[in-house]
């Protein structure tokens, strides 16, 4: 799946290409939010259930993985060898500056680049070698070459040793496989969860050699079923929404809001490196950042809405304080809460698990660390948390974060649900 692909413009293709293009996208969103909840599974069943929101190819590729225990094993004990090496050279670094390399490791080539680049170059020749001008890239760039240079070197040569030792790990294996691991080599997220779990992926592995058509169609069956879930999920919140034209009207204007702010549009596609990990004062593994930021969930086409408020739009609306500018809003998504947060536990469908949290955690703070949380994150034991540093340390709180708890109290009446009142800090959102 191209995570990099923006949603088409309605009008440009036909519409069902269009839905089809957003489910597709929602469902690698789904499958991403199952992965952050923890990074070792427990059982076959759990696993089956973390690969089925991805696309057939990228299944298929996870599948054909799988039959190679040994390889995953050996993939995983390079790859804990070169994070721990990475710890070392970087610990003693304040954390902006650990920060600066993490953002280095997102682009490989331009490691490279930066590394053979001759001495005192300027701040300008160093621009021209970036793939986009964002400022977070530009900073850590111009830091790293300029005053890190050595380490810099470091750096590149332990992703090229590990690069080499995953060849080497793979060149004995017949093409299909080869190319499975180097699909998945480019999904660090997905390539984890394999090496996270290599017991379960072994089991899998043997009965996918066993029996493909049947593995194929559970997981094909798993994958329908959610995306059957979702449609529900989008169809049910779209009538609701359509009852209310200023709360539609509403919807629209925040969707625009949400867009239009830089601090929610990162390039999310280009991931932190496998080899090095994602920065380790996060409590959750993101290996995508900003990606829980980028889409809204909806859209609006030729047939009206389309689609269901994601995660990250979920937390700017309501942990930015956004909430306040748009009330009629506001109460359908109380409403919303209120009729579906206890149907089936606190995530119904798989679309709204994201909202539902998001929600809880704003109606109902006690409940806000809920299992279904994709900030709920059991760091494997192996992985050790340096310095001490706090995981929320780097997020910056809104300043909507520090109004008193008793402001929502006056709303719950408008919501026709009386939560309960409390705006609480939580965790922020990053970049």
């Amino acid at each position: 799946m191209d995570t990099g692909r923006k949603i088409p413009v309605p009008g440009r293709k036909p519409i069902w290409h269009v839905v089809k293009s957003a489910l597709s996208l929602s469902g690698w969103m789904v499958a991403v939010l199952t992965f952050a909840q923890t990074g070792r599974l427990e059982t076959e069943k759990g696993l089956m259930e973390a690969i089925a929101p991805f696309d057939v190819d990228q299944r298929t590729s996870i599948l054909i993985a799988s039959e190679y225990p040994k390889v995953i094993t050996q993939v995983r004990n390079s790859q804990l060898q070169t994070a721990e090496s990475f710890q070392k050279m970087i610990g003693h670094f304040r954390q902006k500056k650990q920060e600066w390399f993490y953002t280095i490791t997102r682009y490989p080539e331009l490691m490279h680049r930066l590394a053979v680049l001759p001495p005192k170059q300027t701040k300008n020749d160093v621009s021209k070698l970036l793939p986009h001008q964002e400022p977070e890239l530009q900073e850590a760039a111009w830091h790293v070459y300029k005053n890190e240079h050595k380490n810099l070197v470091t750096l590149d040569n332990m992703r090229m040793k590990a690069n080499s030792e995953f060849e080497k790990s793979i060149t004995h294996l017949p093409s299909p496989a080869r190319e499975a691991f180097h699909r998945l080599q480019m999904k660090p997220d997905v390539l984890a969860l394999l090496t996270n779990n290599v017991d379960l992926a072994s089991r899998l592995g043997e009965r996918y050699r066993n029996n493909p058509s049947e593995v194929t169609a559970q997981l094909a069956s798993l994958h329908d079923n959610l995306e059957i879930q979702n449609q529900r999920d989008a169809a049910a919140f779209k009538k609701q929404m359509e009852q209310d034209p200023k709360a539609m009207k509403e919807l629209r204007q925040a969707s625009g809001a949400y867009g239009t702010n830089p601090y929610y549009n990162s390039p999310y596609y280009y991931p932190y490196s496998f080899w090095f990990g994602y920065p380790y004062w996060y409590s959750y593994p993101m290996w995508y950042p900003g990606m829980f930021w980028y889409y809204p969930g909806f859209y609006f086409g030729l047939g009206g809405l389309y689609g269901f408020p994601s995660y990250g739009f979920s937390f700017w609306f309501y942990n930015g304080g956004y909430y306040q500018r748009y009330p009629h809003l506001y109460r359908q998504f109380g409403i919303y809460y209120r009729d579906n947060a206890t149907r089936a536990g606190l995530a119904t469908t798989v679309s709204s698990r994201g909202f539902i949290n998001v929600a809880t955690s704003h109606y109902r703070p006690e409940a806000r660390m809920s299992s279904n949380s994709p900030f709920l994150y059991n760091r494997p034991s192996n992985v050790p948390h340096l310095n001490n540093v706090n995981p929320t340390s780097r997020f910056t709180p809104h300043p909507f974060q520090t109004q008193s708890r008793g402001y929502i109290g006056g709303r719950a009446g408008a919501m026709g649900a009386g939560f309960g009142s409390g705006f609480h800090g939580g965790l922020h959102g990053h970049r």
